[in-house]
């Protein structure tokens, strides 16, 4: 599961936009980076099998990696290319007990923070415990999880920090 901010605004319905985004190549939503970086973490989870796979593979697959994951926003109203960072964490204080709720329903093995750690850890899982650099482990669901925090900023760099946060994670390092 990816836990992100909040999703662009949209001309259309945003989940026919996110859907045609996943089939359609020329679609705005899969130019942006977000999605495609999803789709590449998600890939890279997904087929772990001990070793980390190629950026090259993740980024083939990417789109496909999509169609299989949950990724919520803590923010369910649509924002722009940049967020307010004081009014998204009065919106992710407020409503915090339903965002863990939808956590705890989605039940999910592997949780990704994308620039929402601080918002999680202090208000939706505060018992949120570091496991490792950037790993952290979330308690309190019916199984404890691994949580990874995404740092860098380019793109092979990110794909990297969460592969190698998860190998570490998953070989105890």
């Amino acid at each position: 599961m990816f836990v992100l901010k909040e999703t662009n605004e949209a001309k259309q319905n945003i989940v026919n936009a996110i859907n045609r985004a996943i089939e359609v190549k020329a679609s705005g939503w899969w130019r942006g980076k977000v999605l495609r970086r999803v789709g590449r973490w998600a890939y890279g989870l997904q087929k772990y099998d001990g070793a980390v796979p190629s950026l090259r593979d993740a980024k083939l697959n990417e789109k496909n990696a999509v169609k299989n994951i949950a990724y919520i926003n803590i923010r369910k109203t649509s924002g722009s290319a940049r967020t307010d960072q004081k009014s998204f964490d009065a919106h992710a204080k407020e409503f915090a007990p339903f965002v863990r709720r939808q956590i705890e329903l989605i039940n999910p093995d592997i949780v990704v923070l994308c620039g929402t750690y601080n918002q999680v850890k202090r208000y939706v899982f505060p018992e949120l415990k570091k496991l490792a650099n950037e790993c952290m482990l979330m308690t309190g669901l019916s199984s404890s999880m691994p949580s990874i925090l995404p740092q860098e900023k380019k793109s092979a760099m990110l794909y990297h920090q969460v592969l190698d946060n998860y190998h570490a994670y998953k070989n105890h390092i």
